[in-house]
């Protein structure tokens, strides 16, 4: 487990750099928790805004605190009316890392309770960049991410809604 931790993070803070190195005075990165409001999938998010109106999200979560799941995503961003620092996002991506505690099952040769998991995500969300009421540039949003696991025992999550709270740099 320490070993794929440590691969998580290796990868996060290169796709990270990489983005970064791009243009820094126009590029926008946010970074915080995810805290899950259904299946307990809470977790930590960085966000890189690759133009003005897309970002690149990295969330790498504890579903259920039974496993390790990278998440990678492309999302576009629109305003919500004339309303200022709201918006409304949408996109997807792909998902990797794996899961224990599941319901041991045979695979020919042993008994195994750990499955991993490689997946394709799909996001939609509001937003709310809240630093002009409170002058700390912290931005809040909601969104509903479903995903289906293409290998694994799990398969379908259609219930992952969570609140995020990112600062931002």
């Amino acid at each position: 487990m320490k070993k794929l931790l440590v691969v998580i993070m290796i990868v996060v803070l290169a796709v990270s750099f990489a983005f970064a190195q791009e243009e820094l005075d126009t590029k926008k990165m946010d970074a915080g928790l995810r805290l899950g409001i259904m299946n307990n999938f809470g977790g930590i998010t960085a966000r890189l805004a690759v133009s003005e109106d897309s970002k690149v999200e990295v969330v790498v979560s504890t579903p259920g605190f039974r496993g390790v799941i990278l998440t990678g995503m492309y999302q576009w961003h629109k305003p919500i009316g004339e309303t200022q620092n709201l918006s409304w996002y949408f996109g997807g991506g792909l998902h990797m890392g794996y899961w224990t505690g599941a319901s041991p099952r045979w695979n020919g040769t042993t008994w195994v309770n750990r499955d991993f998991a490689l997946g394709l995500d799909a996001v939609v969300g509001i937003q709310y960049d809240i630093e002009n009421l409170i002058d700390f540039p912290l931005s809040i949003s909601l969104d509903y991410k479903p995903s289906y696991d293409i290998i694994s025992y799990w398969s379908f999550n259609l219930g992952d809604v969570a609140l995020s709270l990112r600062y931002s740099f």
